[in-house]
């Protein structure tokens, strides 16, 4: 008997495999890291080439001025900074971009302790520029050339102020009598400016919905042209939680001519008042009174024609910080009745 016996194929443990793929992989990675360092090579190389060549740039230095009174202008606009044209080497122009120049202070003049306004003429700004420069910067130009601004005093007017917009409180509180201080405030622009101005708005307050008595600061809305010492206002909101009071008060008359007399019916009605807790003590029934007028049409000589069947009641006497209130009814009938 005849056996044919076959080699099998050798199988290769999955560890050797990995081993023996594991060297291309490790040949790429080198490879890669190869290449992105010559890269970093050549843009450093750039950069430091571009550092030492020279370029076109244009620079903006600040301009600080003292502080001027606000009843002092300038006949022409200050510039808040020189526009400078230069070439320089790129580490400089780097340098200035990133650092960036210190800026240009100028001293209010005066003349015999007049305040005369700010100068600068071209070759003191030049110089100015130049102090903020490398020594290898050529300066191409610069704009403006010079800083000349006339001073002039401006005509004041004394405004009262107004809250922008009243705050809202939340249901069932109530706003007391806001205190502004100041209350008037001294501004200064020309005398057309001032002659259309009759008071000074703030902004609007920034609280959305008051439950207590607030003091914050606001800002000024002044129109352009106008200056003032300050910006801002205080303002003091007294706020209350609300509580009501109610009386019943006698029907009064009014205006009956002599021999006549107008009787209510009902003769009395019933206030209910809405009004601060603090002031819940403070008021009487004498401090109020309601009343109803006489008709027109109703005279001592012609009891005759049309008249309302209902007159209004309306509250006649009352203290004035009282503001909310209701009458029922607020309407009544009535009898005339002539006495001989």
């Amino acid at each position: 008997m005849r056996l044919d016996l076959k080699n099998s194929p050798t199988r290769v443990p999955l560890s050797a495999r990995k081993l023996n793929s594991s060297p291309p992989k490790r040949r790429r990675s080198r490879e890669l890291f190869i290449f992105l360092v010559f890269v970093l090579l050549s843009a450093t190389f750039w950069f430091v080439q571009s550092l030492q060549r020279r370029f076109t740039y244009t620079l903006h230095i600040p301009v600080v001025y003292d502080s001027i009174p606000p009843e002092v202008g300038m006949q022409t606009k200050l510039p808040e900074y020189i526009e400078v044209s230069l070439e320089d080497e790129g580490g400089h122009l780097l340098e200035y971009t990133t650092r960036g120049l210190a800026p240009i202070r100028l001293r209010l003049q005066r003349d015999h302790q007049v305040i005369a306004g700010f100068s600068l003429s071209a070759s003191a700004l030049s110089g100015e520029v130049r102090s903020r420069l490398a020594t290898s910067a050529r300066v191409i130009s610069i704009s403006p050339a010079s800083i000349n601004a006339t001073a002039y005093r401006r005509q004041r007017k004394v405004l009262p102020i107004t809250l922008g917009s009243l705050p809202q409180v939340a249901t069932g509180y109530a706003i007391g009598d806001i205190e502004l201080t100041p209350a008037e405030i001294t501004v200064f622009a020309s005398g057309k400016a001032l002659d259309t101005l009759t008071t000074i708005l703030t902004a609007p307050f920034e609280e959305h919905m008051l439950k207590a008595t607030t003091t914050t600061k606001v800002r000024l809305l002044l129109p352009d042209g106008v200056y003032a010492s300050t910006n801002v206002v205080q303002v003091h909101v007294p706020v209350e939680q609300l509580t009501e009071q109610t009386f019943t008060l006698p029907v009064e008359v009014t205006g009956a001519p002599e021999g006549f007399v107008l009787l209510p019916l009902p003769r009395v009605a019933t206030i209910q008042l809405t009004l601060p807790r603090s002031r819940y003590k403070d008021i009487k029934p004498e401090e109020l009174k309601i009343a109803v007028a006489y008709p027109d049409l109703v005279t001592a000589g012609n009891a005759s024609g049309e008249t309302p069947r209902q007159l209004p009641i309306t509250l006649v006497q009352k203290p004035d910080w009282l503001k909310h209130y209701r009458l029922t009814p607020d309407r009544v009938q009535y009898v005339i009745e002539e006495r001989k």
